[in-house]
């Protein structure tokens, strides 16, 4: 299909203006969100690549929609012949051009990290290689032809969608409720799509449009939370690697445990509170008294993770080593520290003031 001239013009204009740059600032906030929640895990072991995939993903998608409105508001749209290196086009067409090659890029990003950590269909990498294909395709036609482009974005959103497809059958079970979430957003977002295409608005009017971007906002803010919520993706059964959780201060007591299994090697609280003092003890002489961190010890199809706050230390017993506890781990020492510090600095040795701890133990564990 080649793009045809499209004046962006009536009672409409305004609002559907105002509409579009609400939805490129919503999707540039949310991209910061995840690209933040990378950065800041100073421990590598925290860092999860799919945050910046998602980062790519929104804010390529934003990106996209700032190009689209430049070219459909801002740009000639009256085709020109020539036109800069082509034989024929438009500025509207050129920005147009950006815009998808620009989400094209962002889906490649976000796939290469999301099968980095498993096998989605086949074998691994193969929706990355496939939109790599469409991005070198993409990239050929560009510069022999800047009108014959637009067909292969309509390949590059049947591949989009057939990876969430097939993530979502691959992981339904795990998903559970949360893959609602996924269909929801992922409906919206095609049918947004292309309620905004040229079809669309030239035979409904600019008002399907504004429908449309409507559809793409929501659809948006509910990607977001469904990944904001969502475990790397070979780690979703992290439940069922969890043995117990301790929480115990700098002189070895135990303020707080729970067994996920029950196991009589993980029972005697005392004795895992001596150990984790001891432990503690070594790795400040080791690392520094400021310094703190994850540390892993390793024994017989055991993991122990320990992580060292500044006033208790977390310890979580996995039958595997995976990164997703490590995060839960150490989110459960700063609540738990943020919440009794004051108790913390003055305890008394009364163990029932941290009972409550339960709540957010159950809340952290049961993602």
């Amino acid at each position: 299909m080649l793009f045809v001239e499209f004046p962006l013009s009536g009672d409409l204009r305004l609002p559907l203006l105002l509409m579009e740059w609400i939805f490129i600032i919503t999707g540039f906030e949310i991209s910061s969100v995840f690209l933040i929640r990378y950065l800041k895990h100073q421990e590598k072991s925290l860092r999860n690549y799919q945050d910046v995939g998602y980062f790519a993903l929104f804010f390529g998608f934003s990106l996209m929609w700032l190009f689209y409105i430049v070219g459909d508001y801002y740009a000639p749209s009256s085709f020109e012949s020539p036109f800069l290196i082509w034989e024929s086009g438009s500025y509207r067409t050129l920005f147009l051009n950006f815009g998808y090659f620009t989400m094209i890029i962002a889906a490649f990003i976000l796939l290469l990290c999301t099968e980095k950590y498993n096998v989605i269909l086949i074998r691994r990498y193969l929706f990355t290689a496939i939109f790599a294909i469409c991005a070198i395709l993409f990239l050929i036609l560009f510069f022999i032809d800047i009108r014959l482009t637009q067909p292969v974005t309509y390949v590059f959103w049947t591949g989009f969608m057939s990876f969430f497809l097939s993530y979502l059958i691959k992981f339904i079970r795990k998903l559970k409720s949360r893959g609602f979430l996924l269909i929801v957003g992922l409906g919206f977002m095609l049918i947004g799509f292309l309620l905004t295409t040229d079809v669309f608005v030239n035979t409904f009017g600019l008002g399907i449009r504004i429908v449309g971007a409507v559809l793409q906002l929501i659809s948006v803010v509910v990607l977001s939370y469904f990944f904001n919520i969502l475990p790397p993706f070979n780690e979703f059964d992290w439940k069922d690697k969890i043995e117990a959780v301790y929480l115990i201060d700098d002189s070895g007591v135990c303020l707080y445990y729970k067994i996920f299994k029950e196991r009589k090697d993980l029972i005697d609280e005392n004795l895992i509170s001596a150990a984790a003092s001891s432990i503690n003890i070594v790795l400040k002489e080791l690392t520094g008294q400021k310094e703190r961190g994850i540390s892993v010890f390793k024994k017989k199809g055991e993991n122990v993770i320990i992580y060292p706050g500044k006033f208790v230390s977390g310890m979580l017993y996995t039958t595997e080593e995976l990164n997703y506890p490590k995060f839960i781990l150490k989110e459960l020492v700063d609540k738990f520290e943020a919440l009794y510090r004051n108790i913390l600095l003055n305890w008394d040795g009364e163990i029932t003031i941290f009972k409550p701890t339960e709540i957010i133990v159950n809340d952290l564990f049961s993602l």
